[in-house]
């Protein structure tokens, strides 16, 4: 058994995280490489009071850095960006759990083992905050691709 994943909770600066991931790659150590990178999109929300939306800047953090790295370059969700503040978090959030099919934002992150990242997780740990059928939609979402 391998060292421990060190403890990156408290690490706020960019660069560090970056470099953390880097060597963590280069080293083949995937449960290193997944601590900084969360720790990295923790820094999205950081300064925002509501805990669903620092909450969900993560997410889009996360999703951004995933795509911006498949793509070869910087990746927005404009969209969903534009919707967030249009309609604000929590119907951004129930809207995506309510379309028929999943988000190329939720395939991304099951694609990438983040499940707990997505709106449908989110949805969940804040399910007081919504409608029930909103719950419920969340719930049958990753019930479908095999998340607990």
């Amino acid at each position: 058994m391998g060292a421990k994943a060190p403890d990156l909770s408290e690490e706020w600066d960019q660069q560090k995280l970056r470099n953390w991931m880097a060597n963590a790659r280069r080293l083949g150590r995937d449960d290193v490489y997944q601590a900084a990178f969360r720790q990295l999109c923790r820094i999205e929300g950081r300064d925002i009071d509501d805990p669903l939306a620092a909450d969900f800047a993560a997410v889009m953090r996360a999703l951004e850095e995933a795509l911006s790295e498949q793509n070869g370059r910087t990746t927005r969700l404009s969209r969903t960006r534009q919707k967030l503040a249009r309609a604000g978090v929590r119907k951004t959030l129930a809207d995506l759990a309510l379309k028929p099919k999943p988000s190329e934002g939720f395939l991304k992150l099951m694609e990438f083992g983040m499940a707990d990242m997505s709106a449908e997780s989110l949805i969940l740990k804040y399910r007081q905050e919504f409608e029930p059928e909103v719950v419920a939609a969340a719930e049958r979402r990753l019930a479908e691709y095999g998340v607990d």
